[in-house]
């Protein structure tokens, strides 16, 4: 077994390359053991976690089919332009109807942020008012577009308490307001709304099984396991079940108006995880209809197609943000011929096109 010193001077009379492939095998070995171990390891558990969901949870089978006549999907992204003197953030949202294929927005609102803001915080700001913009965009489209049957939101209607925690007071009295006033909106004006959340990390239904003790995992994957293309579970309550673990709920208890959830196998694909669709009270008597919809036009990996095509026109990629960031070097550079303070955070210059 060669020593500490011997390993040491192994390293270092490696070339560059050789160090780099060295530690990639290193990291690949790591990684090929820790999740092969803990898989083998669990897989026991899962499938009779599984197999008691199939058990105590009540599962419908879905059918394809399209019974609302128009149909809205809204969708918020956002990005940020590092600077080295400050960050920037740019927020949008976007309304796709069906069958019309239209679209409608607001103008997108930017934002400027010191260094002596933190990383996280900066984030928790952003997304509170990404969602913010979200829903205000939602009203607006839904005061001019009263015709529409359903709107699908992509995102949550039932919030985690990392909503109370996160971003300024006043961003999030922003968005409770705005989330008030949409679902007020869609009462009054008697348009079904669903929350689809595709990438769901809470364990909702865990709580409300009272598995929390029993299981670290997630619904959406022990949901994989248990539910089959096709089928969704009953509707519960993700405050009461929040409530049953954490005893408050804060977001929740300032949404207007009670949330249901249910989860839905929308593709056969093995890597997808079942989506949840969030519904307020005024909806589950339409709850069939959401589902049905959203798995008939769940083609793409299994998202609803309104959703999915929101998604790809306000998505605001780093790609995008590197154009637009050449673009004010260029302008900068004309008007002031001095671009030094547009200096890229350092790491960041690759990707900015500088």
């Amino acid at each position: 077994m060669l020593t500490y010193r011997e390993k040491l001077e192994t390293v270092e009379s490696l070339g560059p390359s050789e160090i780099h492939s060295t530690l990639s095998l290193a990291i690949r070995n790591l990684m090929l053991e820790q999740v092969t171990g803990d898989v083998e390891e669990e897989t026991a558990a899962v499938r009779e976690l599984a197999a008691r969901l199939r058990r105590e949870v009540p599962f419908f089978e879905m059918n394809r089919r399209d019974p609302f006549r128009a149909v809205a999907g809204i969708d918020a992204g956002s990005q940020i332009l590092p600077l080295a003197s400050r960050r920037y953030a740019v927020i949008s949202a976007l309304v796709y109807s069906l069958p019309s294929c239209s679209r409608f927005f607001l103008a997108p609102e930017s934002l400027m942020f010191p260094y002596t803001l933190a990383g996280d915080r900066l984030k928790g700001v952003v997304s509170v008012r990404r969602e913010a913009k979200l829903y205000e965009t939602a009203c607006s489209f839904i005061e001019a577009h009263q015709e529409v049957g359903l709107v699908l939101v992509d995102g949550p209607l039932a919030f985690s308490n990392w909503w109370s925690m996160t971003g300024e007071r006043r961003d999030r009295q922003r968005l409770i307001d705005a989330v008030n006033r949409f679902l007020r909106l869609c009462m009054d004006g008697e348009i079904v709304v669903a929350g689809v959340v595709k990438r769901p990390s809470a364990r909702y239904l865990v709580y409300h099984l009272g598995l929390k003790e029993e299981t670290d995992l997630p619904d959406a994957f022990l949901l994989l396991q248990a539910l089959r293309p096709g089928e969704r579970t009953g509707v519960f309550s993700p405050r009461a079940a929040l409530r049953r673990v954490v005893r408050v709920a804060p977001f929740m208890d300032a949404v207007c108006c009670p949330i249901y959830s249910f989860y839905g196998r929308f593709s056969r694909d093995w890597s997808i995880p079942p989506i949840r669709i969030d519904l307020p009270a005024f909806s589950l008597g339409y709850l069939d209809e959401v589902a049905d919809y959203c798995y008939g036009s769940s083609l793409w990996n299994g998202i609803p197609l309104p959703i999915m095509r929101a998604d790809e026109d306000v998505r605001i990629s780093k790609r995008f943000m590197a154009e637009v960031y050449a673009e004010i070097v260029g302008r900068v550079g004309r008007r002031t011929g001095e671009v030094s303070q547009l200096a890229p955070y350092w790491g960041e210059g690759k990707w900015m096109g500088a």
